[in-house]
């Protein structure tokens, strides 16, 4: 007996799976295509765009996104651009970022809780001109007024202290005070990280554009969340005006929540040894501090202005830095570095002193050099000087030796002055002081030659 013919309801129901099928296996495919063309369109980068400005108050541009299940989202050529009233002297994004890639943790997204295990930015920079320090700087109440320098008196200088062993305290019990029931240790939660590759970071002047301060070719992973964790970033170059001052520094990262800190990282930066440590908090505002400790050690020979030159038979300093990272205005800054037997020589001129140091600090976006002095039997320079919020400055340097000596070091150092050198009578006539003063702003200084002498232009 034959077999049953199909029915009509059974051709139609084979039919209609043969043509939805390639449309259901298709259709993932479309709806990628489609997502991705979308979110590069530009109503999907000025929106993501909008989103940015808001959580950074800076102008954005973004030139595109992508999203997929297995690389996850994509923002690419990402720039924050520099306030508007800097932006004629700034051509320069103040952020430029080739492509930020997040990973998320789809669980918490399909909940409606953003969140990412680890962010990357592909070849970062941050550039970040003076003038805006100083104009966030300046958003703080207003700090008590600075008084024109003064010639520095002759007062003891300070030392620095070299840091000894820390002696241990044992705690002191008191009687029949209970003991607090431990803490609960938080729950475990995987480590989050933020990714660097090929990233750099620079401090220019927005003016006649210079480069400060330059630090690139870095590239590591920094834990910022969950979990306790250690890694290693790789910096590949540092920067000072142009010049090379130190390269290929490994900085060790220890994340213990909610503390980010760097062991101590020993660094040659221009020539001499240096012992760098940091910290960091994730609380509000990140608090921050960096300590440097220069080790007493041989200063061999150092260039100055004027085509001089400095060495000493020791040097040490040591350095601290504090504040909120992302408030300028609550940065503060001390520095402290002293000099035994120091040489200065100026042309063909060369004095030897006893002793020298210098004393800076940093407050409510005012740098003073409170104190700074070389001193000797025969010959001594007294100085300091003051850099306020915005950009104007102000010095004193008062060299004091025997009248002669006085005369011919003065001509030596600015050869175009007219006639004999103005000196400032001392109360022994054995000696004298060449008074030279210092005023401007950081795109121009001029210098006062002497008591009731020349104005000329600095020329850097």
């Amino acid at each position: 007996m034959d077999s049953e013919a199909p029915v009509g309801g059974k051709r139609r129901g084979f039919r209609f799976w043969r043509r939805a099928l390639p449309f259901l296996i298709g259709s993932p495919v479309i709806l990628f295509v489609a997502g991705n063309l979308c979110l590069s369109s530009p109503w999907s980068c000025r929106w993501i765009a909008t989103k940015i400005e808001r959580l950074t108050g800076l102008e954005a541009h973004v030139g595109g996104a992508t999203w997929s299940p297995w690389n996850g989202a994509s923002i690419d050529a990402v720039e924050l651009l520099a306030p508007a009233p800097l932006r004629a002297a700034l051509k320069e994004p103040l952020v430029r970022i080739h492509a930020v890639r997040p990973t998320p943790v789809w669980r918490a997204w399909l909940r409606g809780r953003f969140e990412v295990r680890s962010v990357e930015l592909d070849t970062p920079r941050f550039v970040l001109p003076v003038e805006l320090l100083s104009h966030l700087a300046r958003s703080v109440p207003p700090a008590p007024p600075v008084p024109p320098p003064a010639v520095a008196a002759a007062t003891p200088p300070p030392a620095v202290v070299q840091p000894g062993p820390p002696v241990a305290t044992p705690p002191v019990a008191v009687p029949g005070t209970p003991k607090p029931p431990p803490r609960p240790a938080p729950p475990s939660r995987p480590t989050a990280w933020l990714r660097l590759k090929n990233a750099s970071f620079a401090i220019v002047r927005a003016g006649p554009r210079r480069t400060l301060l330059e630090i690139s070719k870095t590239s590591g992973a920094i834990p910022i969340d969950g979990d306790s964790a250690r890694s290693d970033l790789k910096i590949g170059l540092v920067s000072a005006l142009g010049n090379e001052v130190a390269a290929k520094l490994t900085a060790r990262l220890d994340w213990t929540p909610p503390l980010l800190s760097m062991e101590p990282l020993e660094a040659e930066i221009g020539g001499f040894k240096w012992m760098l440590t940091s910290i960091v908090s994730a609380a509000g505002g990140l608090p921050l501090q960096i300590e440097a400790r220069l080790p007493r050690q041989t200063l061999a020979a150092l260039a100055l202005p004027f085509d001089g030159q400095a060495s000493a038979e020791a040097v040490a300093a040591n350095g601290r830095f504090r504040g909120l990272l992302l408030a300028p205005g609550t940065w503060q800054g001390d520095f402290v570095a002293e000099s035994i037997k120091p040489t200065l020589r100026l042309a063909t001129r060369e004095t030897k002193f006893d002793r020298g140091s210098a004393v800076t600090v940093l407050r409510r976006g005012v740098i003073s050099c409170v104190d700074a002095r070389l001193v000797g039997d025969e010959f001594s320079v007294l100085g300091n000087a003051v850099l306020l919020p915005d950009g104007r400055a102000a010095g004193a340097v008062r060299l004091v030796a025997a009248p002669e000596t006085v005369e011919v070091v003065a001509s030596r150092i600015f050869p175009a002055i007219p006639g004999a050198p103005s000196l400032t009578p001392l109360g022994t006539p054995q000696r004298a002081a060449f008074d030279i003063e210092a005023f401007g702003n950081l795109s121009q200084l001029y210098l006062r030659l002497g008591k009731d002498g020349p104005i000329v232009k600095l020329k850097p």
